[in-house]
C-alpha cells in the first residue's frame, strides 16, 4: 500500500494568454493536473507524506503565480488515510481469487497514460470527509474557474472484490450491484451540478482511464466527490489523473 502527497502536482498546456485591459490585466490558460512530482520534489519525498490542506502551486510567467487548487483529505494519526486524496504510483493488473487487494494501486499500467503517479480517491464517513476534496483558490470575484474533465479508473482492490468477492460477505458482485463515482460542483456553497460514472456495473467492471465530462458545471469554487455503491463493505477507493480546467485571473 502506496500512501502519498500532492506535492508539485500541477502542469500546464500550453494555451495561456496574458492581456491587458482597462483597469487591470487578463491571465487565461488551461490547466491539466497530471499529479507528478516537479523538480522541487524528489520521489521518496512526493510519496512518503501526506498532503493535507495547502496548495499546489506552480509559477506562470515571471510575475505570476497560478496557484487554484487545494486538495483536502483526512489523515489519521498513525498517517494512514481516512478520507480524502492521496497520491500513488502502486500498479496491480493481476486479479485473482488468492491475490491480496490493492486499495492504492490502479488496475492498470500506470497513470493516464502510463505516467507515474496519479491519485486515489478514499470515501468514507461523511462526518470524517474534508467539507469539498477539491477547493480552487481564486483570487477575486473577477477571476474563474471552469472544470472540463478528468479521467477515471478502478483501484484493483475494487477489481478483486467485485469480480472475486474478496473480503465482501455476500461474494461477488451480481447483475444488480454497482459502484458510481459522482462528482458535484459547488459556487459558494451551491451545488451547480453534477456528473456521475458507475465504476462498477453488475458484472461489468471499467476497465482503462476513462474520461468523465465536467463541462456542464461552468464557473466554479468547489468539487465534491463521493462513491456509493449498494454493497457496504465494498472499499471505497477509486483513481483519477488529467484533472482538467479552465481558469481566468482578472488582477
Amino acid at each position: 500500500m502506496i500512501r502519498g502527497a500532492l506535492l508539485g502536482a500541477l502542469s500546464l498546456l500550453a494555451c495561456g494568454c496574458l492581456d491587458n485591459m482597462a483597469g487591470g490585466s487578463h491571465y487565461e490558460t488551461t490547466v491539466i493536473v497530471h499529479y507528478e512530482p516537479d523538480y522541487y520534489y524528489d520521489l521518496d519525498d512526493f510519496l512518503d507524506v501526506f498532503f493535507d490542506g495547502g496548495k499546489d502551486t506552480v509559477s506562470v510567467t515571471k510575475y505570476l503565480s497560478l496557484g487554484p487548487l487545494c486538495h483536502n483529505s483526512t489523515v489519521a494519526a498513525d498517517s494512514s488515510l481516512i478520507g480524502g486524496f492521496a497520491m500513488c504510483i502502486g500498479v496491480d493488473t493481476l486479479a485473482a481469487p488468492d491475490r491480496k487487494p490493492s486499495r492504492f494501486a490502479v488496475f492498470d499500467k500506470g497513470g493516464k497514460d502510463e505516467s507515474i503517479a496519479y491519485a486515489v480517491f478514499h470515501d468514507t464517513l461523511a462526518t470524517l470527509m474534508p467539507e469539498h476534496a477539491i477547493t480552487f483558490a481564486i483570487p477575486n470575484e473577477s477571476s474563474t474557474c471552469s472544470p472540463l474533465s478528468v479521467y477515471v479508473q478502478n483501484v484493483q482492490a475494487v477489481v478483486q472484490a467485485s469480480r472475486y468477492g474478496i473480503g465482501l460477505a455476500d461474494g461477488p458482485f451480481g447483475l444488480n450491484d454497482h459502484l458510481t463515482l459522482t462528482i458535484k460542483g459547488f459556487m459558494k456553497g451551491k451545488a451547480l451540478g453534477s456528473k456521475s460514472v458507475k465504476l462498477v456495473d453488475g458484472t461489468h467492471i471499467l476497465e482503462g482511464w476513462t474520461e468523465v465530462d465536467l463541462s456542464s458545471f461552468g464557473d466554479v469554487d468547489a468539487m465534491d466527490f463521493s462513491l456509493e455503491s449498494n454493497r457496504p463493505d465494498l472499499p471505497l477507493y477509486c483513481c483519477l489523473d488529467d484533472l482538467m480546467f479552465h481558469y481566468v485571473e482578472v488582477y
